[in-house]
């Protein structure tokens, strides 16, 4: 504890120096002066000090003008006043300017060590809220970096980050609520969201998780009685999107999964969910969806447009093609009815006869689309209908153009690469699927393409946007390596350690360490 002596008596203040210097404490007696103008004229030098100890009485500036400007400039410097004053008013004076002790003169050495004492103890108190706010900070962002399936599918992390949720598990019913925001994340009130929800369940068994990944939030509660669990939530997400639009001006949707038991069931019901809230597709935002089931009311694409479409393409017609498909979005039975199997049956449909244009083949080829575009989760990411249609009418024109030999939308396709790798990262990627069963292309053509816009080819982008995601957990997160490594796409933890220490020169263990973390 580096301490600074102010006193304009020359024996009273060697007397406190030497009685500083023998009390027993690590202290170090940074300077003594004779005048509060000296003092500051040291501080201004040497702000590094813990603990102004001045006399309240001396010339030019005295103990409470210095504790005022210690207090105004230093604000994190710690002020004692000693005096042979006994004057109350003093006192008052020097709590005005945080003054941490107040001692009379003549000055014992244990009064003087137990205002020491109470200095540093205050200063630990003070230390361990920051470290403890620090602490939640990191926990907090720690589970915004997950998934809900990687919470499923991990033990250790739901006891780390699900609080008693687990507990509840074998004996309670439970429920998933999802809700999403139209035109932002609502960061800054993410909390209040979370806290709302808690709160409006209806519920003392919960835990809601914002995903930033998915920029979503999540509640898992749970309920003794499956039917009020629903009537609960409903009225939960009435509220939440009301005060949504009321607080922040932005359209939200939520939905409900149907009742589930168990962690095993966790992820299924979590995927209920995005499968109910896609519905905005159709009947749009500010709704509360619930899961029902899949229907299959809606057909697939009719025979005239089935027809059309591959008809176009065979003659690089965009123009006849992106109508099939205009017409296919503006189909009234298909509003109507709000049933988004139907839309994702005809996107499938849609898809199938790209993939087959592309291909030459005259088999239906469904299996290959699907494993590029899933309802859940392809689905998903977009938040309304017009999105997905130019997703389609890209796609389309892109076809076109190459048949045409001409790149006019390259840039578009890179942009659409690099937007997947940002959302899909953690999971398996190729290039070759990207090209064959997600924008029906050349791999090699499209390689050429990702490179000349890119400037690096597909796997050294993949691999370092990999590592950089990984390097921002390290930093931000208490993960387990382990888990970082499956976070962001590595099946072998060995294969992401190498990976990383080629990059970064030493192992992510290695990296944490010097940050002064270790690992949780």
């Amino acid at each position: 504890m580096k301490v600074l002596v102010a006193d304009d008596e020359f024996y009273a203040r060697k007397a406190l120096v030497k009685m500083l210097n023998d009390i027993g404490l690590e202290v170090e007696v940074a300077a003594d002066v004779e005048t509060g103008k000296e003092a500051v004229e040291f501080l201004a030098g040497n702000p590094d000090v813990d603990v102004v100890v001045t006399d309240i009485r001396m010339p030019e500036m005295d103990g409470l003008k210095l504790a005022e400007y210690v207090h105004r400039e230093y604000p994190e410097i710690a002020v004692v006043i000693e005096t042979g004053y006994a004057d109350f008013k003093y006192a008052r004076q020097a709590i005005q300017y945080s003054v941490r002790d107040y001692i009379t003169k003549p000055i014992g050495k244990e009064n003087l060590k137990s205002a020491l004492l109470n200095i540093e103890k205050s200063r630990q108190r003070e230390e361990k809220k920051v470290k403890d706010r620090i602490q939640e900070s990191v926990f907090e962002i720690s589970k915004e970096q997950l998934s809900i399936q990687e919470l499923a599918q991990n033990p250790e992390l739901q006891e780390q980050f699900m609080g008693g949720c687990p507990e509840y598990a074998a004996s309670l019913c439970y429920r998933v609520l999802l809700m999403q925001v139209d035109g932002g994340d609502l960061l800054p009130q993410k909390e209040e969201i979370k806290r709302r929800l808690r709160e409006e369940a209806g519920t003392q068994a919960c835990e809601a998780f914002y995903f930033k990944n998915n920029r979503e939030y999540v509640l898992l509660a749970y309920y003794e009685d499956a039917s009020a669990s629903l009537h609960s939530l409903k009225s939960c997400a009435n509220s939440a999107l009301a005060w949504s639009k009321a607080v922040t001006g932005c359209s939200a949707s939520i939905s409900l999964s149907r009742c589930h038991q168990g962690m095993g069931e966790l992820y299924d019901a979590y995927k209920e969910a995005v499968y109910a809230i896609s519905q905005r597709l159709l009947q749009g935002w500010d709704h509360v969806y619930v899961y029902n089931g899949e229907r299959d009311s809606v057909p697939a694409l009719s025979q005239q447009d089935e027809i059309g479409l591959q008809k176009a393409l065979g003659n690089s017609d965009c123009r006849g093609a992106e109508q099939v498909i205009c017409r296919i979005f503006e189909d009234p039975e298909l509003l109507q009815n709000g049933d988004i199997y139907g839309l994702y049956r005809r996107i499938i449909s849609v898809l199938s006869i790209l993939n087959r244009h592309y291909h030459r083949s005259d088999s239906p080829s469904d299996d290959r689309v699907l494993l590029m575009f899933s309802r859940r989760y392809d689905l998903y990411n977009f938040k309304h209908m017009s999105e997905l249609e130019n997703y389609l009418l890209g796609m389309v024109r892109e076809i076109c153009c190459q048949a045409q030999g001409g790149m006019e939308n390259s840039s578009d396709i890179i942009r659409e690469i690099t937007e997947y790798i940002s959302r899909s990262y953690q999971y398996d990627i190729s290039l070759q699927d990207l090209a064959e069963k997600k924008y029906f292309m050349n791999v090699s053509y499209l390689s050429r393409l990702f490179k000349a816009n890119v400037g690096k080819t597909f796997s050294k982008y993949l691999i370092e946007y990999r590592l950089e995601k990984s390097r921002e957990l390290l930093e931000q997160t208490i993960l387990k390596v382990s888990d970082i490594a499956t976070h962001v796409g590595y099946n072998d933890v060995s294969h992401y350690i190498q990976s990383f220490r080629k990059v970064y020169g030493m192992t992510p263990e290695e990296y944490r360490s010097s940050l002064g973390r270790t690992e949780a």
